[in-house]
């Protein structure tokens, strides 16, 4: 246990040194919340894989194939792709209306094209809720892994981990992170090799074993824990519906995800999605065909575990030495950290940039850093308060967050970059649907099947119509023709 503790010890004190290094170079708001715009492939690669492929990945998705076997592929299958989508399809048109408008946020960007102060209210109010959300998922990952691998209490774990993130983080801005998601997203790839190795190691009885490795994990998955374990659905726990918004979050995360869509903004320029679509597909890869299979392999070596968020600590002390579990135990605080502290930011940004800035100009414009920094700190302590009696399981509660973020800022996103017919009151009818529907649905309604499905057929068709209603009354529409002029000359 010594030994896990230094290395893990020793590598929270890289990402604070990051911290420190790169708040050097911090001197605006472009700087805290962009890196000033220089982000190169390697950088942007490892800022959006490691942010969107985190806890979810490290702690949840093993603990899902523990749990219900093949069903958690869904997302897998669609990693590589939606890459695509994030940089070739969508990063550059967004790279370009970033740039073109000079924004540093998603609501500030859709206030400026669609001339709507309402779209970037609603738009801060649904990532402060949403986000929020995320962020209260990974810091209840974090307390669990601490807790389970470190011998401290849940509370504990969730102070130290934040209080790691909140130096680097209140220090180095996007930089910081940036540079300490390349260090995270490599401990995130090696530790999910180690894992799966001794994993498999362990299952076959001391022989490393490929072959015929699939076909033993079925039989063992359908005989000892159940059928269901064998489908895509999970024997009905996965709805079609949530597999559905799976599939629309994860073609659309660098449009429809403000926390992705900054690692877009911050790209030096249009050229460098290229090269980061490809690492970050390969991050994807590996991750998933890795962490799954010793998810499901886990339920012969370390046979019943309820909660499916402790497999992974569990599974990590029974088959790793104490050097490699410490690595690998850094790698899954990693994962967790490098997406807390990016939602942080955006959040923060959220607060400053995009409400602080437009209701008090005056008061945000003579220190706007340190306005930065302060919202990013309140983020950090609402978050915390919530996190230590936080809600069920992880999985579900990222899909629910990730679902609600993308349904409220896909359709306007994808007018502002492909439909000149797009008007603030579509816009905003669109938004409407994610930023108050899912969450109210989930408290008055039937969560699940019907709010989904109603949400994902309301937000397209309510913003298609109304646009077609309201064009008369458009005023964005010089606007609209210089940006396509833009996108077409660029």
């Amino acid at each position: 246990m010594t030994t896990i503790f230094i290395i893990v010890f020793g590598y929270n004190a890289l990402l604070v040194l990051i911290g420190y290094i790169a708040s050097k170079r911090i001197k605006s708001s472009t700087d805290y919340y962009l890196g000033g715009k220089s982000a190169g492939p390697v950088l942007t690669a490892f800022r959006f894989a490691s942010t969107f492929e985190s806890g979810s990945m490290m702690v949840g998705v093993p603990g899902l194939g523990y749990k219900f076997g093949y069903v958690t592929y869904n997302q897998g299958f669609l990693g590589p792709l939606g890459y695509f989508f994030s940089f070739r399809v969508f990063g550059q048109r967004v790279k370009v209306a970033c740039d073109h408008y000079d924004s540093i946020t998603v609501p500030d960007l859709l206030e400026r094209h669609y001339k709507s102060p309402a779209l970037k209210t609603v738009g801060s109010i649904a990532i402060i809720i949403g986000l929020t959300g995320s962020i209260i998922a990974q810091l209840k990952a974090m307390g669990e892994v601490f807790s389970a691998l470190l011998n401290l209490k849940y509370t504990h774990g969730v102070l130290i981990g934040l209080g790691i993130i909140a130096v680097y983080s209140l220090l180095g801005g996007y930089l910081g992170n940036a540079f300490a998601n390349v260090a995270q997203g490599v401990l995130m790839v090696g530790g999910s090799i180690i894992l799966f190795v001794a994993t498999n190691i362990a299952f076959f009885n001391g022989k490393f074993t490929l072959s015929g490795m699939f076909p033993a994990i079925n039989d063992y998955m359908a005989r000892e824990v159940g059928p269901h374990t064998l489908t895509m659905t999970g024997g009905g726990i996965l709805p079609m519906s949530t597999i559905i918004a799976m599939l629309i979050v994860a073609l659309t995360i660098g449009l429809a995800l403000p926390q992705q869509t900054v690692a877009l903004f911050a790209m030096k320029n249009k050229s460098v999605g290229k090269m980061a679509m490809i690492i970050s597909a390969f991050f994807s890869f590996i991750c998933y065909w890795t962490l799954v299979p010793a998810g499901m392999m886990a339920n012969a070596v370390v046979p019943g575990i309820e909660n499916p968020d402790n497999v992974i600590p569990t599974l990590a002390l029974s088959v790793l030495p104490p050097v490699l579990a410490g690595i690998f135990i850094a790698g899954v605080l990693s994962a967790i950290m490098s997406t807390a502290s990016n939602l942080f930011l955006v959040v923060g940004a959220s607060i400053s940039r995009d409400i602080l800035k437009t209701y008090a100009p005056k008061v945000y414009d003579k220190k706007p850093v340190m306005y930065d920094r302060l919202a990013t700190l309140l983020v950090l302590a609402v978050s915390l308060a919530i996190a230590l009696n936080p809600p069920a399981i992880i999985f579900h509660i990222i899909v629910f967050a990730f679902t609600m973020i993308a349904l409220t800022f896909l359709m306007p996103m994808l007018g502002l970059i492909y439909w000149k017919k797009a008007t603030k009151q579509g816009a905003l009818a669109a938004m409407l649907v994610g930023a108050v529907f899912i969450p109210v649905w989930s408290f008055i309604g039937e969560p699940g099947l019907p709010a989904l499905l109603i949400a994902m057929i309301a937000a397209p068709l309510l913003f298609i119509v109304i646009s077609l209603m309201t064009q008369k009354s458009r005023d964005n529409v010089e606007e609209v023709e210089t940006l396509f002029r833009v996108f077409k000359e660029s």
